[in-house]
């Protein structure tokens, strides 16, 4: 036992019926998280209770890194004799008592305040605060047995990765999109990343912050993830050469939509993902997102539709991505672009523009020339 880690679910804990798979696919994401984290893969073995997964293994930085990584844990904690002796002792506490065994004819608040008062015995100048204690005692009684922590770290919560269906992301270098990926894997799902490379108008610095990018998304990913990278600079310039500035933005973007749905539907991915949202840029207004839409033969996601700058900054801060979003690197999108681009574009006027150059030459161009690496 005191080598054990308690994790604690919400969301997993409400899907009825098929909650013992959502609880088992946790387990095993949990466990391969950590072997992901650790430099010597640890021996792990996992009890199930209710509402509750019990992890029997070594506790380290790497352990407690990898679950605060893990979507479908709520928090977690280590059922260990650890105490604030390294500081000395605390001067004020409290005990949160959880009975999942009703047996019992106390309620929690009973037991805290029995549990509370045998601390003060012990120890007489502890002093009880409820708001913000120094130390926390939790306790939680079973009918087989109880447990006992001192800890409680926060972890993401959501769907843990693979109970939804696997999309594909289109990854620029900017801040938006690398927050959407990890915005889905939240909700269940898998994903793969697609990213378009200007070059050779852009640096490879630019695929480099990619590539560290995907790294980071892969953090929260018991499995590796795909990362498909699309030469787009000599298609970009083949379409400049035959529209007006103001639309080439929206027509890149057509582009690769159209590229995007081609390698998910070869690689039974079901969804695209974007980061966009309304009105962000010009490119973003309601019309031109029904623009870009129309030549998708798959939904596209979008989890920022309705959120603003700050809201996604603030995200990826707290989800490690935005030190590596806002290094310096070209984004493919404002190659031969217009800073004013068209802000109410029709479909049938984008149409008319794409007669004039080689459709199907371009997407097979892109096709042919694709990379992929697993990260």
């Amino acid at each position: 036992m005191n080598q054990a880690i308690l994790l604690r679910y919400h969301e997993v804990a409400l899907k009825g019926g098929n909650r013992s798979w959502f609880e088992k696919t946790l387990a095993q994401n949990a466990c391969q998280l950590i072997k992901n984290h650790e430099v010597n893969e640890p021996s792990i073995q996992v009890k199930f209770e209710r509402g509750r997964i019990l992890l029997f293994t070594p506790w380290s930085h790497q352990t407690k890194n990898a679950l605060e990584h893990c979507f479908g844990i709520t928090s977690f904690s280590t059922i260990r004799n650890r105490h604030t002796a390294q500081s000395g002792m605390p001067e004020t506490f409290r005990v949160l008592t959880r009975r999942s065994d009703k047996v019992l004819p106390e309620t929690s608040v009973e037991l805290d305040r029995y549990f509370g008062a045998t601390m003060i015995t012990s120890h007489p100048n502890l002093k009880v605060d409820l708001e913000n204690p120094q130390f926390t005692l939790g306790i939680e009684i079973r009918a087989q047995q109880s447990y006992i922590w001192t800890d409680k770290f926060r972890a993401p919560g959501g769907l843990p990765v693979g109970t939804n269906g696997p999309l594909l992301t289109l990854l620029s270098g900017g801040l938006d999109s690398p927050v959407a990926a990890i915005q889905v894997m939240k909700r269940g799902a898998s994903t793969s990343l697609i990213h378009f490379h200007g070059a050779p108008f852009v640096g490879e610095n630019a695929l480099q912050k990619v590539e560290d990018l995907a790294r980071i998304i892969r953090r929260f990913s018991p499995d590796p993830i795909r990362l498909y990278v699309v030469p787009f600079g000599k298609i970009q310039e083949k379409i400049a050469l035959s529209a007006k500035a103001k639309y080439r933005t929206l027509l890149y973007r057509r582009m690769m939509i159209r590229i995007a749905c081609s390698v998910a539907e070869k690689n039974n991915l079901l969804s695209l993902v974007t980061g966009e949202s309304i009105g962000q840029v010009a490119s973003q207004t309601v019309e031109n997102l029904a623009a870009i839409d129309r030549v998708s033969t798959l939904p596209i996601l979008r989890p920022f539709i309705a959120s603003d700058k700050e809201e996604i900054i603030e995200k990826a801060k707290n989800l490690g991505t935005y030190d590596t979003s806002i290094r310096p690197g070209l984004d493919c999108c404002t190659l031969f672009s217009d800073r004013h681009p068209a802000l109410k574009a029709k479909s049938a006027e984008l149409e008319k523009l794409e007669s004039l150059f080689p459709m199907k030459e371009l997407i097979q161009e892109g096709l042919e020339n694709i990379t992929s690496t697993l990260t």
